[in-house]
């Protein structure tokens, strides 16, 4: 009852209005509708004033057009347009365009035709044609190959046209380059001539209208040249810039997109030289991002990835799928044992000698690092004694089976070196790893199993001077995995300059890309301190035997080094220091693409090391 009674006080008061509107004097309403005009008028004047104000703030300073160009402040603008094309254009030709690395606008204008036009404008041909030939037939002439070629072609689009396979278009297209010398930009057109030239497109200046022509590539779709050329939907198709050359595969997963044509990067590492990438950036500027995105989509098509997380950033990873996570610390009950002998090769009978042979090869770079770079005469005496260790257990070079047979630990060595001469020294320096601070962490028995599609191993917890060791003993223990089974693998190596610093673990990280591409292995480095990892008599080999590397935002002080091994223009050398976080230079060979990460808001909240997200 209350809503009724509103309602009909409203409708009341509604009628009264209007009666009293009715009936009121025609001069009452001068001064309300005198008012509302000012009011308009004012808004009218306070809204023209702002849009004034925009277009003074976005115009430049002054424009100057001449019968052949136009000058934008201190930037000369030309434009040219296509005027031929051949009868056959091959799927992408403007692809060289696209891609150029110049700064310039194209424009293509596409405007349908009805069919019945063009199918009486054919018909209209075809007689032309008919009597064309009929002509030297009756002089006695022989058949002209261009005539019935255009007779063929005419009757063939004719056929389509009736049965929809085919539509016509009239196609517009401009280009405009920008630069700051008019010597240069005569030069970019040479350069655009013989590239089109090569494909018996022909272009020419536009003189005399060069505002319109200037007016047409911009984003104002307003065609004031009128130069065009009837083509069909085949030949039209080819005219769409949408690849991204080499660097689009028929599968493979979703990278990033390509800046230059904002089509989709959809590539497969295992199509390249090798699949081993190394990546460089300034702290914060999105390489964990890049790489976590690329680890989440490669688990979905089947991909086993390990990890090695020098600061713990993939944790928020491995809690949303399955994981095998391992946390390398003194405080851990997880332990590797660097004694254990490698698995036989897959499809490869190897003799248990055979696997000790390598197992102490690895054992001695370890304890190099452990112990300090050893003298000649303390790595034969090393030597010695990890063998004796390993016969003490029953394990020898002529063994041919190792089953049931206990694999010793690090006490076991210090044991054999205490009884040995020479050895004194290097029984002082492994004592820290039995019984002082370091024991426990490598001198037990592995209790961890790799056979998960997700594997982490966290060193975070580690002392600088444990890490680098940790490394090598994991890298490893990943290796002798891996070499076991034929599966697709990707092995991520965070924060590499930590193993570059020590030249045993540096050469270990070498050996390993350069023979992982037999195993399915591919493997990503990462770091931000470029010339810690240049310097490296190791590091520039595993930057030349990677086939792609991801360069993101770098610092002045390293742009230099980067441009030397890549050989970088430039304009990549500007874009690198000037890019934003989500842009990066992605190198596949010899393709060099502007890139943008792009992520689903679902994957961006299981990747993402933003502390305050």
């Amino acid at each position: 009852m209350e809503r009724q009674e509103k309602l009909i006080e409203l409708v009341g008061k509604r009628i009264s209005w209007d009666t009293y509107s009715y009936n009121k004097k025609p001069e009452l309403e001068k001064p309300t509708k005198w008012t509302d005009d000012k009011e308009t008028l004012e808004s009218e004047k306070e809204y023209k004033a702002a849009l004034a104000y925009i277009k003074d703030l976005i115009s430049p300073a002054f424009m100057k057009i001449y019968p052949d160009k136009i000058q934008i402040n201190n930037t000369i603008a030309k434009t040219f347009f296509v005027y031929a094309y051949p009868n056959f254009l091959e799927w992408n030709w403007l692809s060289p365009i696209i891609n150029w690395d110049v700064k310039f606008d194209m424009s293509l204008f596409i405007y349908p035709i009805d069919s019945w036009f063009i199918q009486k404008y054919l018909k209209k041909r075809l007689t032309q044609l008919y009597s064309e030939r009929s002509i030297n037939a009756e002089k006695w002439l022989l058949n002209d190959p261009a005539i019935e070629a255009q007779i063929q072609d005419v009757e063939e689009l004719r056929h389509k046209l009736t049965r929809w396979e085919e539509k016509y278009f009239h196609l517009w297209l401009y280009i405009t380059v920008y630069w700051d010398t008019e010597e240069q930009i005569n030069r970019i057109w040479k350069d655009i001539e013989t590239i089109l030239s090569g494909r018996n497109v022909l272009q020419k200046q536009s003189y005399l209208r060069s505002e319109q022509a200037f007016v047409s590539t911009g984003p104002f779709c307003k065609d004031e040249l009128w130069v065009y050329r009837n083509i069909s939907t085949g030949w039209l198709s080819t005219t769409f810039p949408f690849s991204s050359s080499t660097l689009t595969h028929d599968d493979g997963i979703l990278y990033w997109v390509n800046t230059h044509n904002n089509s989709l990067i959809i590539f497969d590492r295992f199509k390249t030289e090798n699949a081993n990438m190394t990546v460089f950036a300034k702290s914060g500027w999105g390489k964990s991002f890049a790489v976590k995105l690329e680890i989440l989509r490669s688990l979905m098509f089947g991909t086993d990835v390990i990890v090695i997380d020098p600061e713990n950033e993939y944790r928020t990873l491995i809690d949303k799928v399955w994981w095998s996570y391992l946390d390398v610390s003194l405080n851990s009950t997880q332990r590797i044992n660097p004694f254990d002998l490698p698995l036989g090769l897959k499809d490869h009978e190897e003799r248990p000698g055979d696997l000790l042979r390598s197992a102490i090869i690895d054992l001695l770079g370890l304890m190099n690092l452990m112990l300090g770079k050893l003298t000649p005469e303390e790595a034969s005496v090393m030597e010695k004694a990890i063998i004796t260790t390993y016969s003490l257990k029953w394990i020898t070079l002529e063994d041919d089976s190792i089953i049931w047979k206990e694999i010793p630990v690090m006490k076991d060595l210090q044991d054999v070196l205490e009884t040995m001469d020479w050895a004194s020294s290097m029984v002082k320096r492994i004592e820290k790893y039995t019984y002082w601070i370091f024991s426990g962490i490598f001198s037990q028995k592995t209790n961890v199993d790799l056979w998960d599609w997700l594997q982490v191993f966290s060193v975070r917890d580690l002392d600088d001077l444990m890490r680098p060791i940790a490394m090598y003993v994991i890298l490893n223990h990943i290796w002798n995995k891996v070499r076991s089974s034929n599966k697709k693998r990707m092995l991520v190596v965070d924060e590499a300059w930590n193993i570059m610093q020590y030249e045993d673990s540096a050469k270990f990280l070498f050996w390993l890309v350069k023979r992982a591409r037999k195993y399915n292995l591919w493997i990503t480095t990462i770091t931000q301190d470029v010339e810690d990892f240049v310097w490296s008599p190791y590091g520039k080999p595993i930057m030349t035997n990677s086939s792609i590397q991801l360069l993101l935002k770098q610092s002045s002080a390293s742009i230099d080094v980067l441009q030397n091994i890549y050989k970088l223009t430039e304009q990549e050398k500007y874009i690198l220091l000037n890019a934003s976080v989500w842009q990066w230079l992605f190198f596949a060979g010899t393709e060099h693409v502007w890139i943008q990460v792009v992520a689903s808001y679902y994957e961006e909240q299981v990747i993402t090391t933003n502390p305050n997200r």
